[in-house]
């Protein structure tokens, strides 16, 4: 009678969930569950059994992957990128892992890395046009104008016509002081248009750089153009009224810029607009006009050089 009592005892246990003997999870058994649980956005608990794979198996980059990811939406940067780190370790031909390695730290600002990351996804995938775009984007940031201009044009081989990557050349081109192309880039966002299900919306704001950039080039009436149109479309513009008053001041038309930025700062006394103001009092011969308006730029901030006064 004991004998088919404990029988019993151990089939229902068996039978209802209770402990069981000589049956345990395998790391696919939690991944798969952790993958259950990143479909549900359940990022928490999906952590939790990729933990318990880890612990059952470290030599699985694909495992530090999915951690990682469910880590970064839980908003663990910096476990995320230690997992992606191991990910990498383990695999470095896995595209998936630097991509997304590669957009959290551009998310962090380490541009550096950044750049390493999509530079080896490019080695094992050539020409992908959003990977071409963010590294051009990370090579400005650094300061690597020509290297971003370079991904920008490569981004545009396969996506000829679209605003964006004209628009982030044309900084970039600027500020290798081509102007003539960063002028032609800003026309282009101006004239197309944008793509389908596109966020992208600067055709205005391309106005304006353009105008900068004939500024910078001593294009001085052709700034006064773009800034006046601007001013027509948006009498708000304050940016447009402040361009125009450089081109003003530049072009030694003295009274025009002080009127534009007394405009500017009825609205926003900002220290360049003051410094600005201060350039154009001192070309009418009002150089207490002038020492009142750089004073009021020091007082905001405003770190010119002593050779811009």
């Amino acid at each position: 009678m004991l004998t088919r009592i404990l029988t019993m005892l151990t089939l229902t246990t068996v039978m209802f969930g209770g402990p069981s003997i000589g049956w345990s999870q395998t790391v696919e058994d939690f991944v798969a569950q952790a993958q259950e649980k990143l479909d549900s956005w359940d990022h928490d608990e999906a952590v939790a059994f990729l933990d318990q794979a880890l612990a059952l198996d470290q030599s699985r980059p694909r495992v530090y992957f999915l951690r990682g990811s469910a880590r970064r939406e839980t908003g663990d940067t910096e476990g995320a990128l230690a997992d992606f780190d191991q990910a990498v370790a383990l695999d470095p031909t896995d595209a998936e892992v630097l991509h997304d390695r590669g957009l959290l730290r551009h998310y962090t600002e380490d541009f550096e890395g950044a750049l390493a990351d999509f530079t080896a996804f490019l080695e094992l995938e050539p020409m992908v046009l959003t990977v071409l775009k963010m590294r051009g984007e990370v090579r400005a940031q650094l300061e690597d104008f020509a290297g971003a201009v370079a991904d920008f044009s490569a981004a545009l081989e396969l996506a000829p016509g679209d605003p964006e990557l004209h628009y982030q050349r044309g900084f970039a081109l600027a500020e290798e002081e081509n102007w003539d192309a960063s002028i032609a880039d800003f026309t282009a966002v101006m004239d197309l248009p944008s793509l389908p299900d596109s966020q992208f919306d600067k055709q205005d704001d391309a106005l304006l750089r353009r105008a900068q950039v004939k500024q910078r080039a001593g294009d001085h009436e052709g700034a006064r153009s773009d800034c006046d149109l601007a001013i027509d479309r948006n009498e708000r513009d304050l940016e447009a009224y402040y361009i125009r008053a450089q081109a003003e001041t530049a072009a030694g038309d003295f009274q025009a810029a002080v009127e534009d930025l007394d405009t500017v700062l009825s609205r926003y006394p900002m220290a360049e607009a003051f410094h600005q103001r201060g350039l154009a009092r001192r070309g009418l011969g009002d150089q207490s006009g002038a020492d009142a308006d750089f004073q009021a730029a020091a007082d905001r901030g405003y770190e010119g050089s002593e050779s811009d006064r």
